[in-house]
C-alpha cells in the first residue's frame, strides 16, 4: 500500500514538472498532456536540426557575421539580381522580426531552390536583419537569370514574415 500511494506520489510529481516545461500545458488530462508533450519534443527536435545547420552555415568560411552599424536599407526588402553569368545577388532586409528564425528561413529557402551559396554577410541588431548573399546559379536550371531573380525574391517572400 505504501509503494503504491509513493509511486502515484511521484507519477504526480512528474506530471506537475512536465506541465512546468510544456507551454500551454497547464489545465490538460494526463493523456492530452503527454500527447502535448510529444509534439512540443518534435518541435524542439526541428528547431535543433535548424539552428545546427545555421551554425554548420556560419562556421563555413564563405558567410560572415557583421556587426550592426554598417549603412542598411530600414524598409522591408527582398531583392535578386544577376551579378554575372554565374552569380545573382540576394539582398534581404527584414525589420521586427526574429533574426535566428530569418536566417534560417533565408538560407533554407535558397537551398530548397537548389542555390549554392558562394559568400554571405548578415548584419544584425536587436529586431532587424541585412542579409546580402551571392549564390551560384544552380546547373540544372532551365530558367533565365531574370526568371530566376523573380522566382527567388517570390519564394523568399513566402517563407519571411
Amino acid at each position: 500500500m505504501y509503494t503504491e500511494h509513493r509511486r502515484r506520489y511521484r507519477q504526480n510529481e512528474c506530471f506537475e514538472r512536465i506541465k512546468d516545461i510544456v507551454p500551454s500545458a497547464p489545465k490538460m488530462d494526463r493523456v492530452s498532456l503527454l500527447g502535448e508533450t510529444v509534439e512540443y519534443i518534435k518541435s524542439l527536435k526541428q528547431r535543433l536540426k535548424q539552428l545546427e545547420e545555421l551554425n554548420v552555415a556560419l562556421r563555413s568560411d564563405d558567410i560572415k557575421v557583421v556587426p550592426s552599424g554598417l549603412y542598411s536599407p530600414t524598409q522591408d526588402m527582398t531583392q535578386a539580381v544577376p551579378e554575372d553569368e554565374n552569380t545573382l545577388r540576394i539582398e534581404v532586409v527584414r525589420n521586427d522580426c526574429s533574426q535566428e528564425d530569418a536566417a534560417i528561413d533565408i538560407f533554407t529557402c535558397l537551398r530548397d531552390m537548389n542555390l549554392t551559396v558562394n559568400h554571405a554577410s548578415v548584419s544584425t541588431d536587436v529586431y532587424r536583419i541585412h542579409a546580402t548573399i551571392k549564390a551560384k546559379m544552380p546547373n540544372d536550371s532551365s530558367s533565365d537569370q531574370l526568371t530566376l531573380c523573380s522566382e527567388i525574391q517570390d519564394a523568399l517572400q513566402r517563407c519571411l514574415p
